[in-house]
């Protein structure tokens, strides 16, 4: 009788724990705005924010002394070969010696040629094939005879890096260097003049307070839908662990695919694939003294603001879910191409970035348009990539 009772109790407790679930979503109804200015408010803050207000910041902080670095001709020359897997430069070695540890794992010499160092971007996959020969010892060494091939001014000049010949290699140089007469250099490759830029930690902790300025009107425009969307995951906070998990599964799903695609657009538009300028940007300031500027940026607040823009704004203007999935894909791709130097290029490299898109916009409307979903995915992809940047 007793336990009757006790399986009684229990019933009459889920059934009011259910009306009272029922009772907080009919009274936290998303208190939509009768227009949808709060949404394209939400857009246009984050593009003047991101881009005009970037700009002032940018041009304000290179005015205050010590926020700006100087790099010498010998450093832009390596500036330029970072940026482009198909460079090649030789450098006096004593000289390159001085630089190596900034740009480690970026560029690498190859070998030496005389008393030069023969430099290359780390992620040229043609390298060892080209200037790697095995020795008697079966042991892989520098080949200068085909350097001799790629410096050659004749015929049987060495100018691409594959055999299709769709990859040409590029020589870069300053015009200070004393190289051989046959180092040929084309005038969009000279070095004539230093760079001045500013440096990683200043950047990073310009993209700080930026991140930081967007997310405030953000949460000042579109405070009702995250107050909406929190009282409603907390619904379901016992499923967030499988939320997150199966959102990253999708992006690692995701990431075979994008890098298929890259690989078959840099085949038949004859580009070989590179770091994104955005992300090479991003692993810079992580091996700077801005580093945890840029991890607060990356990790937490970017997520945040991007999530809030792409897809909780995105959507809200657009009712079809599978076109907000696509435009927002777009638009986000975009947003972190726009440091790509050609459009082959953001292609090629960034498609990951529409993918990644497509797939937090997709967590979006699987989880009933909750923002956290996607933000709480995109702040696990971030973190981890993060933590791969520091073992690599």
């Amino acid at each position: 009788m007793i336990k009757g009772d006790n399986m009684e109790d229990k019933k009459d407790i889920i059934e009011f724990e259910d009306l009272f679930k029922e009772e907080i979503k009919e009274r936290n109804k998303p208190p939509r705005p009768e227009e949808r200015y709060n949404y394209i408010k939400g857009i246009f803050t984050y593009i003047i924010v991101m881009f005009f207000l970037a700009g002032l910041v940018m041009v304000w902080l290179r005015k205050i002394p010590g926020t700006q670095k100087i790099y010498q001709k010998d450093e832009m020359v390596l500036e330029y070969l970072i940026e482009d897997l198909s460079g090649l430069t030789l450098m006096d070695t004593a000289t390159f010696e001085q630089y190596e540890d900034d740009y480690l794992g970026y560029v690498k010499s190859i070998g030496t040629y005389g008393t030069l160092s023969v430099v290359y971007h780390t992620s040229n996959p043609y390298i060892e094939d080209i200037l790697l020969i095995k020795d008697a010892n079966d042991e892989l060494v520098f080949n200068p005879v085909n350097l001799e091939a790629i410096l050659s001014d004749g015929e049987d000049r060495l100018a691409y890096w594959d055999a299709e010949k769709t990859i040409a290699i590029t020589l870069y140089q300053h015009d200070e260097q004393v190289l051989p007469p046959t180092y040929l250099v084309s005038p969009d490759y000279m070095i004539e003049d230093q760079g001045v830029g500013l440096t990683y930690f200043w950047s990073a902790f310009a993209q700080f307070i930026l991140m930081g300025v967007a997310l405030a009107f953000l949460f000042l425009f579109l405070k009702n839908d995250i107050v909406y969307d929190f009282k409603e995951i907390k619904l379901i906070r016992n499923q967030w662990f499988m939320i997150i998990a199966t959102g990253y599964l999708y992006i690692i799903l995701g990431n075979i695919a994008s890098n298929l695609i890259s690989m078959l657009l840099s085949s038949a538009l004859n580009f070989p694939p590179s770091e994104a300028a955005n992300q090479l940007a991003i692993i810079r300031a992580l091996n700077s003294n801005g580093v945890i500027f840029m991890i607060l940026a990356a990790v937490i607040i970017g997520p945040i603001v991007e999530e809030l823009v792409f897809r909780k704004s995105i959507f809200g203007l657009i009712k079809n879910d599978t076109v907000a999935v696509i435009v927002s894909a777009l638009l986000f791709g975009a947003i972190h191409l726009t440091q790509e130097s050609s459009v082959v290029e953001a292609l090629v490299n960034g498609i990951s970035y529409f993918v990644m898109g497509a797939i937090f916009g997709y967590i979006y409307v699987k989880n009933k348009r909750n923002i956290y979903a996607p933000i709480a995915v995109h702040m696990v992809v971030n973190l981890i990539s993060v933590i791969a940047i520091f073992f690599m």
